[in-house]
């Protein structure tokens, strides 16, 4: 879901070279020039991505486990970048509670897992749920709620399979609302703040089941304070970031960082209500430009709403659904995309890569729209033959009010 970031850079008139051999997702029918090379962390060929780093004017990765790849690279050939120190906190949720804590950011009650003795010390005298991760996953691939030490034994080898570096962290589960902030940072500065309120399948796993914006948030101060704090701590000073909270009253715990944009379709979505694409703000700090945030258009104003669903569930998949069966008498409803082909067998997903399909939509009744994107989920998910699994918790939005 990243074909929006590549439409950005053509219409900027940029020249874009892609190098990936590796990744699931294709974008080379997208690019001017296509490399195969390995772009991952730790197997990456760096000589040549430096040598061909050397005749572009900037580097960017959309993908996780590139960062330190990317960031290297633009150091070694002398362009802007995050920095391979920054980069490799991005990839490292055992770095990020380390320093965040060492920092005084606020982070949830953790500890490395390294044998069952860690875990039993960490649920000494508690029998609050906790989350086993693997440190260096992505796409909430392999992370897990467990209910007490006897359960958290009992899964931490399997979670321990999900970490390429086999390294494992548990932590207290922190009740509240999560959201998922993603910022400009210019100078370790703000430049732009937006966020959205996040929805997940649960109660075990932790696969995002809708991410809703909203062009008009009383939060966003609070948002940015937090923000800059997290850019002193991890060392930012130009990027683009997305951060995982999670709020309860006035305390916002962190939960993850990651120094490029938020996949998932949020680049597009912050851009119909905040006017900002971050694609293109990451295109020019890659090029040690400025970022252009543009004033708002009276003539053209946002959308005050907008939302993506994504439909997980299980089943054989029986046929291609065509968006017009989907979308008739769903106005707010504008895209729907399956994700499964024909014949394909879904299972419920171990990572966010596993999830069947999504609607997207915007309007100006938040209502309204959720309501239109639930149907639509629920018709895709029936025409395509396959059984939806219902979100957890209920579903409140970010001024608490219920949503039907």
């Amino acid at each position: 879901m990243r074909e929006g970031a590549f439409a950005v850079w053509r219409r900027a008139g940029l020249r874009i070279v892609v190098a990936d051999g590796y990744s699931t997702g294709r974008y080379e029918h997208l690019a001017d020039e296509f490399l195969a090379l390995d772009p991952r962390d730790g197997s990456a060929d760096l000589t040549a991505l430096v040598a061909l780093a050397r005749t572009c004017d900037g580097v960017v990765t959309l993908a996780d486990n590139s960062q330190v790849t990317a960031a290297t690279v633009a150091q070694e050939a002398g362009l802007p970048g995050i920095g391979p120190r920054t980069a490799a906190i991005a990839r490292s949720k055992l770095l990020q509670r380390r320093l965040g804590q060492a920092g005084g950011l606020p982070v949830p009650r953790w500890r490395h897992v390294q044998n069952a003795d860690d875990i039993a010390e960490f649920f000494a005298g508690s029998t609050a749920p906790a989350v086993l991760k693997p440190v260096d996953s992505a796409g909430s691939a392999g992370v897990l709620r467990v209910g007490d030490a006897r359960e958290a034994r009992r899964q931490w080898p399997v979670v321990r399979l999900m970490s390429p570096s086999r390294t494992v962290l548990v932590e207290e589960y922190v009740e509240g609302r999560e959201v998922c902030v993603d910022a400009a940072v210019v100078d370790g500065e703000p430049a732009f703040v937006s966020f959205c309120d996040a929805e997940y399948v649960g109660p075990e796993g932790f696969i995002a089941v809708s991410a809703s914006y909203a062009a008009e948030r009383p939060e966003r101060a609070v948002a940015a304070d937090a923000i800059r704090e997290v850019a002193r701590v991890y060392g930012l000073r130009n990027g683009v970031m997305q951060a995982e909270y999670k709020i309860d009253g006035d305390r916002w715990t962190l939960l993850e960082v990651t120094f490029r944009p938020g996949g998932a379709l949020v680049p597009d979505l912050h851009e119909r209500v905040g006017g900002v694409n971050l694609y293109e703000v990451q295109a020019r700090l890659a090029l040690g430009l400025a970022p252009a945030l543009p004033e708002p258009d009276p003539d053209s104003p946002p959308a005050p709403y907008a939302q993506v669903r994504f439909l997980v569930g299980s089943g054989h998949v029986r046929a291609f659904v065509p968006p017009a069966t989907v979308l008739r008498g769903l106005p707010d409803v504008r895209v729907v995309n399956q994700l499964v082909r024909t014949g394909q067998r879904v299972r419920h997903p171990l990572s966010e890569e596993g999830r069947a399909g999504y609607a997207v939509g915007w309007g100006d009744d938040r209502q309204r729209l959720d309501a239109q994107l639930r149907e639509a989920i629920s018709r895709l998910g029936r025409e395509m033959g396959i059984v939806e699994h219902a979100a957890s918790g209920d579903a409140r939005d970010p001024v608490g009010q219920g949503v039907p």
